[in-house]
């Protein structure tokens, strides 16, 4: 990774500029040799990670658990992503939530959202085929927002066939077609984006921070609306950032952009590895010389669980490695005690972790 530096005024030229065709992209080599170099960092962990048959338990029969539940009298009107934002605190969130206007629908676990707009409904399927549709107001100003909790992950593909996988704690609010010039979605949280390529329709994200504007391409936004900075990494093609304050900016693939909204401040880091940034959406958590500590504290996000453990002990370990979160917490744990030097006691009530002596490890 380069060292930080200011972006440079001559960004300010593109504020305007609509995308062209023809930018760099990472092509299916490039990105098979980074999974390969990864591959290669940790061939010494054992081949443990297996796909779970969670899926199917996670996924029986996904039934709308809520019925349709009136939220206000008066019909959805003005700013549909400022209405539709102030809906839900994601941070007491339980499940994932999908609202249509004024209607909200509790949903099962790892959905994914098909709009439907000839038929003005939305599908919601499971990863084992189960699937049941709901139908949508007509017209063409109807916006969805889709709510996801701690520890869950879902999908939406839009109109346009672009593929929207949410992180947990992130909310997207979309509409069922896009009828404007432009196609516009609005992001809190962290979202991996393929954005399907259409020249005549540019693809606009909102945060609460910043623009980005693209034609079609794949990008990471990380936009937490409790965090000062915000980010965009850029995995192919080619992507246009605006900030709420500050000067535009195209970056290009392997470019990072974080914007701190305290500071009014931007940075570009150049030659960064994608694939650990981006790993979450193939339930994979790969790490890469980091503390146990924060491995730990990832591992409490993916799963909605808090540890017990000597924060300062384990900073003083570090791992690198690859595991499988779609597992059971139990056995990611396992897996974990399998390259770190640590002792899991689990009574559970409290999951207690300790670090151990090497020799005994």
């Amino acid at each position: 990774m380069e060292k930080e530096k200011e972006i440079p005024a001559i960004f300010s030229e593109t504020s305007q500029r609509i995308l062209k065709e023809g930018e760099p992209i990472l092509s299916s080599k490039e990105k098979e040799k980074m999974w390969a170099n990864i591959d290669r960092r940790t061939r010494h962990i054992p081949r443990y990670m297996q796909r779970s048959t969670w899926y199917v338990a996670a996924s029986i029969a996904i039934v709308a658990i809520g019925s349709w539940i009136l939220l206000f009298n008066s019909p959805f009107t003005s700013n549909p992503y400022t209405r539709l934002s102030e809906l839900v605190n994601v941070d007491t969130l339980k499940s994932t939530q999908l609202y249509i206007e004024n209607q909200q629908i509790e949903l099962g676990e790892q959905v994914e959202i098909h709009c439907l707009p000839s038929t003005n409904q939305v599908e919601v399927s499971s990863p084992n085929g189960a699937s049941f549709k709901l139908s949508v107001p007509s017209g063409k100003g109807t916006y969805m927002q889709l709510a996801v909790p701690k520890g869950k992950r879902a999908q939406v593909i839009l109109a346009d066939k672009s593929k929207i996988t949410l992180r947990a704690q992130s909310k997207l609010i979309f509409p069922l077609q896009f009828v404007e010039k432009k196609r516009e979605v609005k992001l809190e949280g962290e979202a991996y984006m393929q954005i399907s390529h259409n020249e005549h329709q540019r693809f606009i994200t909102q945060t609460n921070t910043m623009e980005i504007c693209v034609l079609g391409t794949d990008f990471l936004v990380v936009a937490y609306p409790h965090s000062q900075e915000q980010s965009v990494v850029l995995v192919k093609g080619s992507v246009q950032i605006t900030p709420k304050e500050g000067k535009a900016v195209r970056i290009s693939p392997n470019q990072k952009y974080i914007y701190n909204s305290s500071t009014s401040r931007a940075s570009l880091f150049s030659n960064v590895d994608v694939v650990p940034m981006i790993s979450w959406k193939e339930n994979l958590l790969i790490i890469q010389n980091q503390s146990l500590g924060e491995v730990l504290k990832t591992i409490e996000g993916y799963y909605n669980v808090s540890f017990s453990y000597n924060w300062n002990e384990l900073q003083s370990i570090h791992i690198t490695g690859k595991l499988d979160v779609s597992v059971s917490l139990d056995e990611i744990l396992e897996n974990l005690s399998k390259i770190a030097p640590i002792k899991i006691e689990n009574d559970r009530k409290t999951i207690k972790i300790e670090k151990t002596n090497l020799k005994d490890h």
